[in-house]
């Protein structure tokens, strides 16, 4: 894993159009704007960087203090193989003692690369709260990020199972290189 770049929090519409990123141009954040309108049933206008692994540091205590009890947040990741994707949830994140699963309607991943939204299945398991991991979207382990991912290969995308949470319509490695649960 080469880091989360970014984790943003989608914010009101404010008279600036795009709070420059890390990884994601203008123009990939009309495409995901225009799935935030759906998913959210409002015009976003802008976006809020709340974490950075590089910066604020790779640990999923980190992660925590900078996201938890948040609404609303788009995980913008780039893979060592400079994939990028990520997910979008309306669910606050949570730093629980035990693994707590969340579901959520409104919940989608996506490849910037690609350019695809990748819907969410409805099967009770959006995403997962747990104090020693960063974010975890999909029953399969659709997106899993854990502490170390800038120094260890151990976070990973598994959309090719079938307990995947996320429907990939047969998109081979939809979000990572491998797309099988291999390190990234």
């Amino acid at each position: 894993m080469k880091e989360i770049k970014e984790i943003k929090k989608i914010v009101e519409p404010l008279d600036k159009k795009f709070n420059k990123s890390a990884i994601m141009k203008e123009n990939e954040f009309d495409f995901i704007r225009k799935e935030l309108k759906n998913s959210l049933n409002k015009e976003v206008k802008e976006l809020k960087k709340l974490y950075q692994a590089r910066i604020d540091g790779d640990e999923a205590y980190k992660f925590h203090s900078r996201c938890d009890n948040i609404p609303n947040t788009l995980v913008i990741i780039e893979s060592a193989g400079n994939r990028r994707f990520g997910g979008f949830t309306t669910k606050t994140w949570q730093s629980t003692p035990e693994s707590q699963v969340l579901d959520d309607k409104n919940s989608f991943l996506f490849s910037l690369d690609k350019q695809k939204i990748y819907h969410y299945k409805n099967n009770n398991f959006a995403i997962e709260n747990n104090k020693d991991i960063g974010p975890k979207f999909g029953a399969g382990h659709d997106i899993y990020i854990r502490s170390k991912c800038i120094q260890e290969k151990n976070s990973y995308t598994n959309e090719s199972t079938p307990y995947a949470s996320y429907n990939y319509f047969g998109d081979k490695n939809a979000l990572s290189e491998d797309g099988r649960g291999n390190g990234f």
